[in-house]
């Protein structure tokens, strides 16, 4: 018996213009009433999913920060932080990549240096509701802590832009994971959405027989990797498609609430 879903967010939960599926807090608190818990697996920051989902905080789980963070009812249950004292070079990764802009993702807010430009800050305040514009982030970042990661913006393609430079620069010591098609998180290794997932097993006494889960891109690969009950949307990466034990319709179709609804008989 499924006692535990998760999902994704963007690409995955919401549609492509950003719209939640018609009756989702009715079916979270369905789901609920049954025993049924219902989790959000997002790379974003957990202040802005709490804005956007607040009136649901009660009856949810949050996995922010693409599995550094897990917070319940306003309570951290698990974090997973970088050292404070590799975040200078992290940051220093990106010299010399046009329109990359680095984000220190702390636990209760976000900070970008005031090279970026004014429309990147407004952009990334739809992710990042606590956000802080610094005089030099990667001079301050030694002081910082609690940081869960640190996520690069790419004005162009993530993947074919800074990826590869990431990679090559920090991949030996940190996991750089893309997470969209204009962002790659650098985070402790081995820190992900199924690490978190199987740490929220650990501490609610699940299996992964009794957990689902639903995305669209690579960073969700762990997460579905962690359940048996994996769902990959129909707009996911091919790469996703292949592990995932079924195929969800798509996020633009409310993909993950026809599953739920079908699955629970709501």
């Amino acid at each position: 018996m499924i006692k535990l879903i998760a999902s994704d967010m963007d690409g995955t939960l919401l549609t492509t213009d950003k719209r939640l599926p018609k009756g989702f807090a009715g079916v979270v608190r369905a789901l609920y009433e049954k025993g049924v818990s219902f989790c959000i697996a997002s790379g974003r920051q957990y202040a802005s999913l709490r804005r956007d989902l607040e009136a649901l905080v009660p009856e949810l789980i949050f996995i922010a920060e693409n599995g550094a963070l897990i917070m319940e009812r306003d309570q951290q249950l698990f974090i997973d932080p970088l050292e404070a004292c590799d975040l200078p070079d992290i940051v220093r990764a990106a010299e010399g990549l046009d329109q990359v802009y680095p984000v220190i993702c702390r636990s209760d807010a976000a900070l970008v240096d005031k090279s970026a430009s004014e429309a990147f800050v407004d952009e990334l305040r739809m992710y990042y509701e606590q956000t802080f514009v610094v005089d030099d982030l990667a001079g301050m970042s030694a002081d910082f802590h609690d940081v869960c990661k640190v996520a690069f913006y790419d004005a162009g393609d993530a993947a074919t832009h800074e990826l590869p430079v990431l990679q090559q620069r920090l991949g030996d010591r940190h996991a750089v994971i893309l997470s969209g098609a204009n962002w790659v998180d650098v985070m402790k290794p081995g820190v992900n959405k199924g690490r978190a997932m199987q740490m929220l097993q650990t501490l609610k006494s699940l299996s992964p027989d009794e957990c689902m889960a639903f995305g669209d891109y690579l960073n969700d690969l762990e997460l579905l990797e962690s359940v048996t009950e994996s769902y990959a949307m129909e707009n996911a990466l091919d790469e996703l498609r292949r592990i995932a034990k079924h195929i969800a319709p798509p996020n633009d179709e409310d993909g993950v609430m026809r599953v739920v609804k079908q699955r629970f008989a709501l």
